[in-house]
């Protein structure tokens, strides 16, 4: 692939994804976890369609030609063998990078337009089959939750009630660790081993923001990002 073949990898996306269901629950995971890029709430509610969130992507210079990091997390989705990701890897090993200058306003309003496809957006990714963090390695795992156990100090009461874990059971935590660190790591053990492998990272950023650390939030959501 070339430069002028990224625009065919966007539109691979957006086809690629239209050939599976469940629109809701994973555009809502995808939405999460780009949530900090949104940066607005009446944007992120505006957004219905995988293109339209690959739009504000680029807006936001998120992603760019030379920068597909987006593209692989969304391929992750998408049960077609690989396909996508094995065109994603010949495109990074051809792609010559350009100077890159974003035309977009940061102001720009999304497209009201609907779709040109009618399954444009993430309306039919599978959810048994397709886990969306199937690919992700153990180490930006253990970095995600390293850096909660590390930061959450107090507020791990707190995570632990958002994350639905009993009260008896964050007393019987807080009884038999000594230190913040290990209550939290405590903490985050038991959530691990309880978590539905499809959304444990989104209830994860749930619970953060409902415990009043958007702070936590913004920064598991830059180690997602990274490639480790």
């Amino acid at each position: 692939m070339t430069y002028s073949q990224y625009p065919q990898l966007i539109q691979q996306i957006i086809l690629g994804v239209g050939l599976y269901d469940k629109q809701n629950e994973t555009l809502n995971l995808l939405k999460n976890i780009y949530k900090y890029v949104i940066n607005s709430p009446r944007r992120f509610e505006k957004i219905a369609t995988v293109g339209q969130l690959l739009k504000v992507l680029e807006i936001r210079d998120v992603l760019t030609e030379n920068n597909i990091e987006p593209l692989k997390e969304i391929a992750q989705f998408i049960n077609d063998g690989g396909e996508i990701l094995r065109r994603i890897n010949v495109y990074e090993n051809t792609h010559i990078k350009k100077e890159y200058c974003n035309h977009y306003d940061s102001e720009t309003v999304l497209p009201e337009s609907k779709p040109k496809h009618k399954n444009e957006g993430l309306e039919n990714i599978p959810i048994n089959g397709g886990n969306p963090y199937i690919h992700m390695s153990k180490q930006k795992k253990q970095r995600i939750l390293e850096t909660v156990i590390e930061q959450i100090g107090i507020f791990w009461r707190d995570l632990a009630r958002n994350l639905k874990i009993r009260e008896c059971v964050i007393d019987e935590i807080d009884k038999e660790c000594d230190s913040l660190y290990s209550k939290a790591s405590k903490l985050l053990e038991l959530f691990e081993k309880r978590a539905d492998p499809q959304k444990w990272f989104s209830d994860l950023c749930n619970g953060l923001e409902r415990a009043r650390r958007r702070d936590l939030t913004k920064s598991i959501q830059d180690v997602m990002m990274m490639n480790i």
